[in-house]
């Protein structure tokens, strides 16, 4: 009996033994394998990173490739342009009216020069001037004496623009502006211009009383016959095409890019119409920029050559 129990025991003992070196060697064997595994996994991602180096260093390359190529293009496309618009304007004078100040028009101004145009008055309003400030309302209230509404500061100002430019001389609401930094200008001696550039540059809330001296004033140029162009650059939303059709006034909305400034020479130069992107434009260019039949003559006339 005492036999059969030490067998049992051996067995159970030789079983238990084997069982646990199977584990072992199965354990010793996974090890193994995911060492293995693991060693794959980095040459892989190695190698992967290695193609992603190569193929950035390629990018940088093509982008370095496409920016100097982008850089020749300009200077290319500029000189063509300039050469386009070459004295294509020659001894037209030009007063230039921006309304507001929060946009850069040196680039049409510089652009005027070349197209051999002269810029004979410059008046610059500040955007503070159409925006709803009451400390600075009661200042210009009370420098203007337009009385208590304001309201009518707009179109008073319209018609005293309008005098300077056909008198050369400075209304006392001008003066009373340009103290408070509100105007400034340029003013040069009467009729010293053929044509008015209508820049509007303002982004403030209150686009009314904006809207509301443009119109007063386009109607003043339509009343004392004197050319008027609208212009805008593509980031602003103050033209209303629908509404400067119907008046007749021709309109550039995109003036700060290359298509724009081509309109704006070409309406300078004698077209009319209204180009952009907004809806209801004629499109970006008028289909003949600058047509064999007309030009603008130095007393404002458009002249038709047989």
């Amino acid at each position: 009996m005492v036999n059969m129990k030490y067998y049992l025991i051996l067995l159970i003992s030789v079983f238990l033994s084997l069982g646990i070196g199977i584990s072992i060697g199965i354990s010793l064997e996974s090890k193994d394998v995911l060492e293995k595994q693991h060693s794959i996994l980095v040459q892989r991602l190695e190698q992967e990173f290695a193609v992603m180096r190569s193929e950035n260093q390629q990018l940088k390359e093509a982008l370095a490739s496409l920016e100097e190529t982008e850089r020749e293009n300009k200077k290319t496309y500029e000189s063509i342009f300039n050469s386009i618009v070459k004295n294509k304007l020659d001894g037209l004078k030009v007063s230039l009216i921006e309304v507001g100040d929060q946009g850069d028009f040196s680039s049409i101004i510089s652009l005027l020069k070349i197209s051999g145009a002269s810029i004979e008055t410059s008046i610059t309003f500040e955007s503070k001037l159409f925006e709803e400030n009451p400390s600075l309302d009661d200042a210009i209230i009370a420098s203007s004496q337009i009385g208590a509404d304001k309201s009518q500061l707009y179109s008073q100002l319209a018609e005293d623009i309008m005098y300077s430019l056909l008198t050369g001389a400075s209304t006392p609401l001008i003066k009373d502006l340009n103290r408070l930094n509100l105007l400034h200008s340029s003013m040069s001696v009467q009729n010293s211009y053929d044509v008015i550039i209508l820049a509007c540059n303002d982004t403030s809330s209150n686009k009314k009383n904006v809207e509301q001296f443009n119109n007063s004033f386009i109607g003043l140029c339509k009343e004392y016959d004197i050319p008027i162009i609208v212009v805008e650059n593509q980031e602003n939303n103050l033209i209303d095409i629908d509404q400067y059709k119907k008046m007749g006034i021709s309109t550039v909305d995109h003036v700060n890019t290359l298509y724009g400034k081509l309109s704006l020479i070409s309406l300078l130069y004698g077209n009319t119409g209204n180009y952009g992107y907004k809806e209801g434009c004629q499109g970006i260019l008028p289909d003949e920029l600058f047509p064999a039949d007309i030009y603008f003559e130095k007393n404002d006339e458009v002249i038709e050559v047989e």
